[in-house]
């Protein structure tokens, strides 16, 4: 990059906006209309360009091609590569083109999105373009600059993509996860373990309600802060470990360059000069071996640190060990950049041919990070007597780094199988000693095949926070998936990851159902969190009054220790403006679907009723695949729902209908009025709840949603194993005094 991009700007970016026009974006942050993942939505105008194929504009498939090539891997409808220029070539929407080049800008700028779709609104000429995204002011930027090439190309102006591609990294540096949390989330969604991502960095919640667990990068919730600060003192670590019978370097600290002599002379043996709270290296000397070097790197240092680590040089290999749970899961061998001289390129065009190797990356998300040429890289330089346009003799290999962290540019080789017995219980024994739950210990070596006592190995370093990349993606030796053992530790085996999570979707009556299953849950002495468009509430306790039925309360809900269980009322409304705010519940239930509000028309993909029913089905969609939806079969919409269902579906009827009597003949589970009596069948069996004239709730009101409410009230009770007596005494007492 020519110049460093500067965040906001690219937030508030505005496209070229002509002939065709932005006239609205959006972000959907969970299971929407339009998708079951999060989505950017744009809602673009192609004004005098409506019904015009893209075969029809001269020149625009020519010159897409020229700009975006690597849009010949989308497949698109024809099913084989080049199957989207094939589309555009015989003549496609531009919206259609704007949808595939923002998913490419994404893609090439390596964040991996793959869905989108385009659709007409009720306007004419007006699309809705959707899209995913792995960071949503990327993908909201990837569509506005698509909108800007596909303008720039009707309009004959110059387009810049590689400036596009360049700001889209810079988003993914600042704002995607970093590759450690990235591959611990991912981990955790494989395991059906929910995740919420607490602040814009790394700190992220695993599981729900009382069973969560908060990570910032590989850091747990239960990692010992004592043990987190000592580490970061390396002097103190290294006392600590040396006292404990551990192989660790010789070392003062001292503020005065003295001293370093002075201990440089006593030792007899090169020395290495870092400040005391330095971090990936910085303002590290190594090897060195003579006063005038030595007053050179110890004031450099001090710039840094007014306290400085003097330590004896130990020669040999840089190893790295991971410790998880107290426990080896990874061994690598890491190697700084470097570069070796041909006798005819500069020190500065070497390190160029370095970065352009394919598996180097801007940032630490790729295999293999770019080498910056930092103060370090110019102080190693300058200290072998050279600058970066000094041509490096044949043959002559320069380390650009002190240190072998990835994100610097080292590489990583896996060397697990090989490390001696006595070396895993060095590693072991050292997290203990710290009580350091996850702990990446540095090893200076010459081999990790034999003990380190024997070939004056020592312990350099201990690391909080240690980086998994190395050891996942390794460019030697097998890849570790040391993120399931960082899983393993917080959830072990058998352990329940999350509170059940009700959703509650109609027409009419979602709060009055809520609120009965808040009585049954809190009488059965259940810890209840309710969303409702009454309040926010944990247990009996109003956190928030009013109508809280958002996506922010419900993941606020999820995020209570507190909590056995969650209720939440889900409007369309919520739908269709912010999407879910959970990825799948537990259970999900649609009472009912009646002409809605007039409002709802006003959304502009919002055609009829059957719209509404699609918007609605999503609360029966996203429900866990061993998890049930409880459907009103008394309505042909609702109980087509089950076509798209991942779930076990289960019917109630008000009627006794003819699709809830084949779902009881196929021998599935539901609740039906007949006769003026509440059955449940379940595998052929007909169990009598209670007659409708028992009911005081019935008694108390004539509101014709109320039986939806206690229909689906009971089969939650029956999916959550309730004995049917208890059942129908409780649905036969309760009444609506109870509720307030």
């Amino acid at each position: 990059m020519n110049q460093t991009p500067n965040l906001d700007n690219l937030v508030i970016f505005q496209p070229i906006n002509a002939p065709i026009i932005l006239e609205d974006i959006k972000v959907l942050y969970g299971a929407n209309y339009f998708s079951g993942g999060p989505v950017v939505r744009l809602r673009i105008n192609l004004a005098a360009y409506d019904e015009v194929l893209s075969n029809k504009i001269e020149g625009f498939y020519d010159k897409l091609k020229e700009l975006v090539p690597s849009l010949y891997s989308h497949h698109c409808s024809v099913g084989t590569l080049g199957g989207f220029f094939k589309r555009v070539e015989e003549g496609t929407l531009l919206g259609h083109i704007l949808e595939h080049t923002a998913i490419e800008f994404q893609n090439l700028a390596k964040m991996d999105v793959g869905f989108g779709k385009t659709r007409m609104t009720k306007k004419q000429g007006v699309y809705n373009v959707v899209f995913r995204f792995e960071d949503e002011i990327a993908g909201c930027y990837a569509g506005k600059a698509a909108l800007s090439l596909i303008n720039s190309i009707l309009l004959n102006l110059h387009f810049d993509v590689n400036k596009v591609i360049e700001n889209l990294i810079f988003i993914r540096e600042k704002r995607v996860l970093g590759f450690s949390t990235k591959a611990i989330v991912k981990e955790a969604i494989d395991r059906k373990i929910p995740y919420q991502r607490l602040d814009e960095y790394n700190r992220i919640q695993l599981g729900t309600g009382k069973y969560k667990k908060i990570i910032r990068a590989t850091i747990t919730g239960d990692t010992s802060l004592i043990a987190v600060e000592t580490v970061d003192n390396k002097f103190l670590t290294a006392k600590i470990l040396g006292e404990s019978g551990i192989p660790v370097p010789q070392r003062i600290i001292t503020q005065d360059v003295e001293s370093a002599l002075q201990f440089f002379n006593q030792i007899k043996k090169p020395i290495v000069i870092k400040p005391a709270t330095g971090y990936q290296g910085k303002r590290v000397s190594i090897n060195l071996n003579s006063e005038e070097a030595i007053r050179n790197a110890f004031e450099w240092t001090k710039e840094f640190d007014d306290d400085v680590i003097v330590q004896e040089y130990i020669s040999g290999n840089i190893y790295r060990l991971l410790i998880i749970d107290y426990k080896l899961v990874g061994a690598v061998q890491l190697q700084p950049p470097f570069i070796i001289g041909n006798g005819e390129s500069t020190i500065n065009e070497l390190i160029d041919l370095l970065n352009n190797e394919a598996i180097r990356e801007v940032g630490d998300k790729g295999m293999l990070s770019k080498v910056q040429i930092d103060e370090e890289t110019l102080k190693i330089i300058e200290l072998l007597g050279f600058n970066l346009n000094t041509v490096l003799p044949e043959k002559e290999l320069i380390y650009l780094k002190n240190s072998g962290n990835l994100i610097q540019g080292a590489l990583s080789a896996d060397v697990t199988d090989v490390v001696h017995p006595f070396n895993r219980f060095i590693g072991e024994h050292v997290s203990k000693i710290l009580n350091l739950d996850v702990a990446g210990i540095d090893i200076l070596a010459p081999s990790l095949q034999v003990p380190i006592t024997e070939t004056n190995g020592k312990i350099i370093e201990v690391n909080a926070a240690p980086d998994f990349r190395m050891h996942i993606n390794p460019i030697l030796g097998e890849k570790r998936t040391v993120q399931k053992q960082f899983i393993d530790m917080l959830f072990p085996k058998g352990n329940k990851t999350r509170v059940p999570l009700i959703s509650i979707t109609g027409s009419k009556g979602k709060r009055l159902t809520l609120e009965i299953l808040n009585y049954w849950l809190q009488s059965t002495g259940l810890q209840t969190g309710v969303v409702s468009s009454k309040g926010l509430f944990v247990g009996k306790m109003c956190l928030k009054k009013g109508d809280m039925t958002n996506s922010e309360n419900v993941q606020l809900i999820l995020r209570d220790p507190s909590i056995d269980i969650a209720i939440v009322e889900t409007p369309v409304e919520t739908i269709l403006k912010q999407g879910l705010a959970y990825k799948f519940a537990d259970i999900g239930i649609v009472l009912n679907l009646l002409e809605e509000k007039l409002e709802y028309y006003d959304y502009d993909h919002i055609v009829d009723i059957v719209d509404i029913a699609y918007a609605k089905s999503v609360v029966a969609e996203e429900v866990y695949d061993d998890g049930f939806t409880i459907l009103n079969a008394d309505n042909e919409l609702i109980v087509e729902m089950q076509e798209r269902l991942y779930s076990k579906p289960i019917l109630f009827s008000k009627t006794n209908s003819e699709w809830v009597k084949q779902f009881i003949i196929a021998g599935g589970t539901a609740a039906v009025v007949e006769d003026e009596v509440i059955y449940i069948y379940k595998q052929l069996v007909k169990t009598e709840i209670a007659k409708i004239s028992e009911i005081i709730m019935l008694g108390e009101s004539n509101e014709e949603h109320l039986l939806d409410c206690i229909l689906a009230a009971i089969l939650v009770m029956i999916v959550k194993q309730e004995k049917n007596e208890v059942i129908s005494n409780f649905i036969k007492t309760i009444s609506l005094s109870n509720l307030k």
